[in-house]
């Protein structure tokens, strides 16, 4: 087995990988454009909505002005929690090509660069390659493309809000929560879910500035007593459409979210998002500029949070399992309901236009993930494994000014 982003991977045999990559071949040629250059790209974490949505929007920028046909392949859009409207998202160049051969998935795990044969371009490469190179691109100055809802899904989510009785041209913030009870055999993603009672202050702060608070994600967390009209649970409706899920994400006026695949979206549609109860990890670059309030990280059994330099001294923005960061004597903490409402309270001041940022933290902050970086880009196994990269080093988001606030000495 190898590591691939957050995923445990079968490892494929030579054999196996030229068998996938003749399949690849064999399933582009019924689609490739006549008289012009066809791309095929393999997308193996289509059920997982974060995966799907940036990974389009990715190979949509860097790659939908080179070519005049892009092959999407996916696992089988009737897999559980795969949201099938994010295919009609994309430019017209688009074709999603669904295939139920895992050793064809695989080849989306495995770096071998671009692989020519006639008109036809195969890109194959990991997740977290393709992550990298789009953030380079933003880096270098380049232009990024959105996600667009298509007028059918758009269609579809509007008449089901409204024969619920939800405005759906009201002011809306989207909330997302992730609990261990999603999935619960999942538990090496433990450090990155959350209480959602926790949010109760914040979601209280929003109804009160005018928002409508709609929920989507997983079924079952509405424990918190708001009205249903003020605070609406979308996966506790019975038969709703995934088209609903992506009007939310689309046509938000902003998200309160923890970092969990739907923020992905969100921005994939251009929306900010206040990304709460986030871990340090590589591959996070707020590049539309979002709030972050971060989760707390200690030496095991402290009472006192560790300071930014310790955490990256330590290493612990490469350390992506839960049961990693314990072997290595490391806790991580939540959020709490005060810092959730003084991060929602920075939000809104700058959704009404009267924030400013505070660039002498930005900078300290940045300098320090630059020189993680620095140390992290020369070394070899981090570079062989593209975790060489540090999103948090570069000039995008800011930190949440509670963080300072609880936490005097965090960026000395």
């Amino acid at each position: 087995m190898t590591i691939v982003g957050d995923v445990e991977i079968p490892t494929l045999s030579e054999d196996a990988i030229r068998a996938a990559a003749r399949e690849v071949v064999q399933l582009s040629v019924p689609h490739l454009a006549p008289g012009g250059k066809t791309l095929a790209y393999i997308l193996p974490q289509s059920a997982r909505i974060g995966h799907f949505g940036l990974e389009t929007q990715i190979i949509s920028t860097l790659f939908e002005d080179e070519y005049d046909r892009i092959l999407i392949f996916t696992d089988k859009m009737s897999w559980p929690g795969t949201n099938p409207w994010i295919r009609q998202c994309a430019s017209s160049k688009f074709r999603f090509i669904e295939v139920d051969n895992f050793d064809v998935l695989l080849l989306g795990t495995k770096d071998a660069g671009f692989h020519r044969i006639g008109s036809l371009d195969c890109l194959f490469a990991s997740p977290r390659a393709i992550f990298i190179r789009f953030y380079r691109h933003i880096l270098a100055g380049g232009a990024v493309k959105y996600l667009e809802l298509p007028e059918e899904a758009e269609s579809i989510a509007r008449e089901t809000l409204s024969r619920r009785g939800i405005d759906p041209d009201a002011p809306f913030v989207f909330f997302h929560n992730r609990t261990l009870s999603y999935v619960p055999t999942m538990t090496y993603h433990a450090y990155r879910t959350a209480v959602v009672e926790t949010y109760q202050p914040a979601i209280r702060r929003l109804i009160e500035a005018g928002y409508r608070v709609i929920r989507i994600g997983e079924p079952g967390l509405d424990t918190m007593g708001f009205p249903p009209d003020a605070y609406v649970n979308i996966p506790d409706w019975e038969d709703v459409d995934r088209a609903v899920d992506l009007f939310v994400l689309a046509r938000n006026a902003f998200g309160l979210a923890q970092n969990s695949g739907p923020i992905w979206v969100a921005g994939a549609f251009g929306r900010p998002v206040l990304r709460t109860n986030a871990p340090f990890e590589h591959m996070n670059m707020p590049y539309n500029d979002d709030l972050t309030l971060f989760k707390h990280y200690h030496v095991a059994g402290s009472a006192e949070p560790m300071a930014y330099r310790q955490i990256l001294d330590a290493g612990i923005p490469a350390i992506l399992f839960s049961e990693k960061i314990a072997e290595a004597g490391y806790e991580v903490r939540d959020n709490t309901p005060d810092e959730l409402l003084a991060a929602t309270e920075e939000l809104l001041t700058r959704m009404a236009g009267t924030w400013q940022r505070d660039v002498e933290a930005d900078s300290a902050f940045r300098a320090l993930g630059a020189d993680y970086e620095a140390r992290i880009a020369a070394d070899p196994a981090m570079q062989a494994s593209n975790f060489a990269f540090y999103g948090y080093a570069h000039p995008f988001g800011s930190l949440a000014r509670v963080t300072l606030e609880t936490q005097p000495g965090f960026l000395d």
